[in-house]
C-alpha cells in the first residue's frame, strides 16, 4: 500500500498527513492556491508539484490516473460517466453531494474509450 504526502490546508499548518493513493479520486491544479488539489470522497488535500509529474509518478508506480481534461482521474475508482455533462462519477448513482470530475468535450470519445478499455465496469449514462 502506498501514500502521498499531502496537508489539509493550503500551507501546511496543519502538518502532514499521509494519504492512500487508493483513496484519490481526482487532482486538480489551483492556480489560486499554487497547489495540486487531491479529492477523495470524503476530503480535499493540497500538495506540491504539478499535474505532469505526479502523472508520470503514478504511472510510473502501477497506478492508472489519467489526464481528462486539467485533471487526472483515478481510473479505478469511476463507476459512471455521465455523456451528456462529460463528468466521472465515483459512486453508483448520482446524488446532489455526488463528487465528480470533469472531462474534455472535445476529446471526450477518446477519453471514453480509454477510460473504458482500462475499466470496463463503468456505466455509461
Amino acid at each position: 500500500m502506498q501514500y502521498l504526502t499531502v496537508s489539509r490546508d493550503i500551507e501546511g499548518e496543519s502538518g502532514i498527513v499521509n494519504l492512500r493513493v487508493h483513496d484519490i479520486l481526482f487532482m486538480e491544479f489551483s492556480i489560486p492556491a499554487d497547489r495540486v488539489v487531491v479529492h477523495t470522497m470524503e476530503e480535499q488535500f493540497y500538495m506540491n508539484g504539478t499535474l505532469k509529474y505526479w502523472s508520470g509518478m503514478l504511472s510510473a508506480s502501477g497506478y492508472t490516473f489519467r489526464n481528462v481534461d486539467r485533471n487526472l482521474v483515478n481510473v479505478d475508482r469511476i463507476m459512471l460517466i455521465d455523456s451528456v455533462y462529460k463528468k466521472a462519477y465515483f459512486e453508483p448513482e448520482i446524488h446532489k453531494g455526488s463528487k465528480c470530475c470533469t472531462m474534455a468535450f472535445k476529446r471526450y470519445n477518446k477519453i471514453k474509450e480509454e477510460l473504458l478499455a482500462y475499466n470496463p465496469g463503468i456505466s455509461i449514462v
